[in-house]
């Protein structure tokens, strides 16, 4: 009989368990250092007299809603060392602060357990590291989801409110005016850029020309930008330039996650005449309406733009652009029309050839991203790491944070003893944490934020297959968010460049 030998289990209780703590401050203020601050101090007097925990690090996002993971990223930051091995634990105050999004809350929590790290919730006193936890955990993660609705509806009352009785102000001012002493005044510096634009038109120049005019004598756009078409027509149309203030132009979705769209009619507006000195004349501002309604039939407008508008791009360098014929849309590269078609031997392609290669890609990374795009992202994270260490400013930064953490730690310690004046602490505490603040921002100010895009985009990618099945037809919604680009290599053959910075090849099927 072959002789067995036991091996016993391994004794880890005395494995030290790196503990951090997430938080969510909610306003940009003083207040904010001073709430990060006592969550750093908690947490460290926490776990000071612990013999088998330590404190690594706190993470905390300031200023945000929190109904959406992808813009916390301090919590984006902490999952991504929770990848990298190096918490073993996390602490929350509550789930309304760790997340006001169930979905959010639940991959973020199930991800973190096939990690082997646990998230224990203080207010609710639960621990995902216990089996039975995540019915619970959904079930306060709702709470939380309904709670940050609440919140949301209760704010779209007062502001709806305000809107009705004309009190409402608007967070931002179109070209041409200014915010001064809580009122919109016109800029000086822009009036006559604006009141040229209307004599153009008025006189016969149509928007497009105007905008060249514009670039061409160098005056800046809005944004930084060059003036294009749209934005001309934009202040054309704008009232605020005649002084009146038409509100609810857009509005916030009523469910998560909350989506800004322009209202169309589903939502009431408010038109408040003479909120403030106007720019334009009325008359010459209902004229210019006029104008605009008269000229609209003469512009070759396409009702609804095209998914693919903008996306195709052909291998000789030409960009393509949609046709009709037939009531059947095609899609040729502007170097093969009547005039070049010698320079580009590329025929035009039905757009539902294009619709059948995204499916076809779409469903073969469905059914094997774990062995294409899983592999990729290791590798990258592997490499950004290694960039992130071979840079002695980011080297630097790392260790002044290191150090000030560990000067709040001592301070914590000698004033929980008593042998530390109150106001001394309060001052030096109030100065560390600015300088944490300061080190954190140049920190994040350092990284290779392309790089962090990159590797957050192929997450995305990923975390997209993990939770949807195989399509049948053609999605617009898919296509737009996660196609950068489709290039046409030849009469056979397209590439798909997708977000993360991957791209794949598909054959044509005409």
């Amino acid at each position: 009989m072959a002789e067995i030998t036991i091996i016993p289990a391994k004794d880890r209780s005395d494995e030290i368990v790196r503990t951090a703590a997430y938080a969510r401050v909610s306003s940009i203020s003083e207040d904010q250092l001073n709430s990060f601050a006592a969550q750093i101090r908690y947490y460290t007097e926490l776990l000071k007299d612990s013999t088998d925990a330590v404190f690594v690090d706190m993470y905390a996002d300031e200023g945000i809603s929190g109904t959406s993971a992808a813009k916390r990223t301090e919590f984006q930051r902490m999952m991504s060392d929770c990848r990298k091995g190096k918490i073993d634990r996390i602490l929350a105050k509550s789930i309304s602060r760790f997340a006001r999004n169930t979905k959010d809350s639940l991959e973020a929590v199930r991800e973190l357990k096939t990690l082997g790290i646990s998230v224990y919730f203080e207010k609710e006193n639960i621990d995902t590291g216990e089996i039975s936890s995540e019915m619970m955990l959904a079930i306060y993660s709702q709470f939380a989801q309904e709670e940050s609705m609440s919140i949301s509806k209760n704010v779209r009352i007062g502001v709806h409110k305000r809107m009705a009785d004309g009190t409402y102000k608007n967070c931002s001012v179109p070209y041409g005016f200014i915010y001064k002493d809580g009122k919109i005044v016109p800029d000086t510096k822009k009036v006559g850029t604006v009141r040229q634009i209307f004599e153009w038109y008025a006189n016969g120049i149509g928007a497009e020309e105007i905008s060249a005019r514009l670039n061409r004598n160098g005056v800046p756009a809005p944004f930084g930008k060059c003036w294009r078409t749209p934005r001309i027509l934009e202040i054309l149309a704008n009232e605020k330039y005649v002084g009146d203030t038409l509100l609810q132009k857009n509005f916030t979705t009523d469910t998560l996650p909350f989506r800004q769209i322009a209202n169309r009619g589903e939502k009431p507006q408010y038109y408040i005449c003479d909120t403030h000195q106007p720019i334009i004349g009325r008359s010459l501002f209902e004229e210019i309406q006029s104008l605009i309604q008269a000229r609209k039939p003469s512009i070759n407008y396409t009702p609804r733009r095209s998914t693919f508008s903008r996306k195709i791009k052909c291998i000789c360098g030409g960009t393509f652009r949609r046709k009709k014929n037939r009531e059947k849309n095609y899609w040729v590269c502007r170097n093969h029309d009547h005039k070049n078609m010698g320079n580009c031997d590329i025929r035009q392609i039905g757009e539902w050839v294009f619709q059948a290669a995204f499916i076809r890609l779409w469903n073969k990374l469905q059914a094997h991203y774990k062995a294409i795009l899983t592999p990729m992202l290791r590798q990258l994270e592997t490499l950004s790491e290694r960039e992130k260490s071979g840079n002695t400013q980011l080297a630097e930064l790392r260790k002044e944070i290191a150090e000030i953490k560990q000067q709040t730690y001592l301070l914590t310690m000698l004033h929980s003893q008593g042998t530390l004046d109150g106001a001394y602490f309060k001052e030096r505490t109030q100065e560390l944490d600015r300088k944490l603040m300061t080190a954190q921002k140049q920190l994040h100010a350092n990284l290779d934020d392309k790089d962090g895009e990159r590797l957050d985009e192929l997450r995305k990618l990923i975390g997209i297959f993990e939770r949807t099945e195989p399509i049948t037809d053609f999605d617009e919604i898919k296509f737009g968010q996660n196609v950068e680009k489709i290039t046409v290599l030849s009469e056979t053959e397209i590439r798909f460049d997708l977000i993360g910075g991957i791209d794949f090849t598909e054959r044509i099927v005409r």
